[in-house]
């Protein structure tokens, strides 16, 4: 038995390999640079690590271009470590999600705090929390990391 697990093992990390080759592949192809769309904000860090940041306007065999604050610029492709594209702002999402937690994290213990106390008429103390947790599950989603930057493109080591 103690040999079918090391073999286990063994072809556990041969995919685990092949997948994680088949990964960096991917993010070496510079025609991953093609699915970027026109105004994305893109940062892209040269092989001498200095770094620009902008909106993505063109790519071709030969380089990147980018808009900055004080023009267009061309990088060249022999030039390029990396590429990096700005993920989506979910801020507002992220708020929807925290405040129905908030709700339902009052809501659970205060059904049973009704049910319990069926004949009597709601008190201000049991509709003010509402008034608390929605809020604080809303605060506590907008702070949520939204945004984030994902490589896309990165150079091959010779």
């Amino acid at each position: 038995m103690r040999g079918h697990s090391k073999h286990n093992l063994f072809a556990a990390l041969i995919m685990f390999g092949a997948a994680a080759s088949t990964l960096w592949a991917a993010k070496s192809d510079w025609d991953n640079l093609n699915n970027l769309n026109p105004g994305e904000q893109i940062r892209v860090v040269l092989k001498d690590a200095k770094s620009y940041q902008g909106r993505f306007k063109a790519v071709d065999g030969q380089g990147i271009t980018l808009r900055l604050s004080k023009g267009e610029q061309m990088l060249a492709r022999k030039d390029v470590g990396r590429v990096f594209v700005r993920g989506k702002n979910h801020l507002a999402r992220n708020m929807v999600i925290g405040g129905a937690i908030g709700a339902v994290l009052f809501a659970l213990p205060a059904e049973l705090a009704i049910v319990h106390n069926s004949n009597m008429p709601a008190t201000p103390s049991e509709v003010y929390p509402w008034v608390v947790f929605i809020p604080m599950g809303a605060v506590v989603g907008a702070a949520m990391p939204t945004g984030q930057w994902r490589e896309v493109y990165r150079a091959r080591q010779h």
